[in-house]
């Protein structure tokens, strides 16, 4: 099968994990990427290299613009063309303007059409957005979802085209984990630092903490400085490890040094979270998952992470109690996430399930 996926996501390397696996099932991908975009929380901008190894193809886009970039239809209209694929996925919010392109292009060229998107609550896009959301909707011929939740909302705007839920993008786990052994009961938090992510109630749960712990902070944000004096405030400035915005691989070294990730986002003004990598990512080490009620995060635990209630300062301190002290109950809880994500959430998972989608569609 040849596809071909229009996303920004595959202009990081790291990214591009389904692509290969994939490929490893026989497809030929081609994947369209602007040509620049800007870095990581705003810092510097990313640029695309034209790409043809092992089955995949990375091209870059001609863009105009800012974050909102809008992409040259000539460039992606002549991929398209060239490369015929049997069907074109478009990782694309369909409000935006390259998802309303993409799939005008896509049904111009009478090629199957798949849309995926991660909204996963009812919003106003305003007056154009709201118009080129119904028509990219419209166009499409199959809808992919990243959650449940943005399933749901797919399907009740487009009810009856092929719907599953399938994340975009996969982890790769370690083959074997080897857990150091701490002195310390250690904690990890890896996300953007803004009030939405729900670090201050782990930081109030934390002060409740008897005994020897400690929290590591992967991550960076507007609310770094504020949170940083609030741990101090709370007398919790000498148990944190403030690690700001690490490199992928830096991450993937922290895990094996925790002894479990938590991740307590709140619902807050119209947002739900609708995914955590970092959770993932953890679980396929062997971390044991603390997640809030938020979203899609009791979805990604499934029956193999601890849910509390956003916000619940209390019900977050039992449960970070509760691992630490039941070393058996988080060692299974470990090895029951492991399983989950490489049942569920490895790029060879995301990829065999995509690819299934798309026969499904064609069939």
């Amino acid at each position: 099968m040849r596809t071909a996926i229009v996303s920004h996501a595959y202009l990081d390397p790291a990214a591009r994990g389904k692509l290969r696996a994939l490929a490893g099932l026989g497809c030929a991908v081609a994947a369209a990427v602007p040509e620049r975009w800007p870095g990581p929380d705003g810092r510097g901008e990313l640029t695309a290299q034209f790409l043809d190894h092992a089955g995949v193809r990375i091209v870059p886009i001609r863009t105009a613009g800012g974050p909102g970039a809008s992409w040259n239809r000539r460039d992606l209209d002549r991929l398209l063309a060239d490369f015929r694929p049997d069907v074109v996925q478009i990782e694309e919010e369909p409000e935006s303007p390259v998802a309303a392109m993409a799939m005008k292009v896509a049904e111009r060229l009478k090629l199957p059409r798949v849309l995926h998107s991660w909204r996963s609550t009812p919003g106003r896009y305003g007056f154009f957005g709201e118009g080129r959301r119904r028509r990219t909707l419209q166009r499409a011929t199959g809808l992919l979802a990243g959650n449940r939740i943005a399933e749901s909302l797919l399907g009740q705007a487009r009810p009856g085209v092929p719907l599953a839920t399938i994340p975009q993008l996969g982890v790769t786990p370690p083959l074997t984990v080897q857990r150091t052994p701490q002195e310390e009961f250690t904690i990890g938090f890896a996300g953007r630092l803004v009030p939405e992510k729900g670090l201050e109630s782990l930081l109030h749960a934390c002060v409740k903490m008897h005994g020897r712990w400690r929290l590591i902070v992967a991550g960076t944000g507007p609310e770094q400085m504020r949170l940083e004096a609030l741990a101090e405030k709370l007398g919790l400035g000498s148990r944190i490890n403030w690690l700001g915005m690490i490199p992928q691989v830096e991450l993937q070294e922290l895990w094996p040094r925790v002894d479990c990730v938590v991740q307590p986002s709140l619902r807050a003004n119209g947002w739900v979270e609708t995914y955590s990598y970092a959770v993932v990512e953890a679980m396929a080490w062997g971390v044991p998952a603390i997640v809030s009620d938020c979203g899609a995060l009791p979805e990604l635990t499934g029956g193999a992470g601890v849910v509390v209630p956003p916000g619940d300062v209390a019900a977050l301190t039992a449960a970070l109690h509760r691992l630490r002290e039941d070393l058996p109950a988080r060692e299974a809880l470990g090895a029951a996430g492991r399983k989950r994500v490489m049942e569920e959430f490895t790029d060879a998972a995301v990829a065999q399930r995509t690819l299934g989608f798309w026969k499904r569609l064609g069939a």
